[in-house]
């Protein structure tokens, strides 16, 4: 039987992110809705380090950031990692051509005339074209 438990005990703040890629990814966790796509490849996301109201302009197509931080090779840059994150859990709607999280899109079914089958759409979009 088992008598510790491996998990981190109850009452401790969970131990900060170590590398790049957790460092990431917990940027993209914490600061979701301000890391925003400006251009087809580039996204614009909040510096981590706590400077008030910097942003990073990152290039998704070559990897490259606008941060000083240089990262060592075969590793990718923490805002980079961010972006590819915040991407990676959103998606277009196909009526306005915004930006969304998954789960704040509906899927157009078979029956619609406006829009392909699979197609995603806002809720906005979903109300005005029939689909919910």
């Amino acid at each position: 039987m088992i008598e510790q438990s491996l998990a981190q005990p109850k009452g401790f703040p969970p131990a900060p992110p170590s590398t790049r890629f957790e460092r990431g990814i917990a940027l993209g966790q914490e600061r979701f809705e301000e890391i925003t796509r400006v251009a087809p490849w580039i996204w614009s996301v909040p510096s981590c380090s706590g400077a008030s109201g910097a942003v990073h302009a990152v290039n998704l197509k070559t990897g490259e950031c606008s941060c000083p931080d240089r990262t060592p090779a075969g590793e990718t840059d923490k805002h980079v990692t961010a972006a590819r994150y915040v991407k990676a859990k959103t998606g277009l709607c196909a009526g306005c051509g915004s930006r969304f999280r998954h789960r704040d899109l509906y899927e157009v079914g078979d029956d619609n005339l406006t829009f392909f089958e699979g197609d995603l759409l806002c809720i906005g979009c979903a109300v005005d074209h029939g689909v919910l």
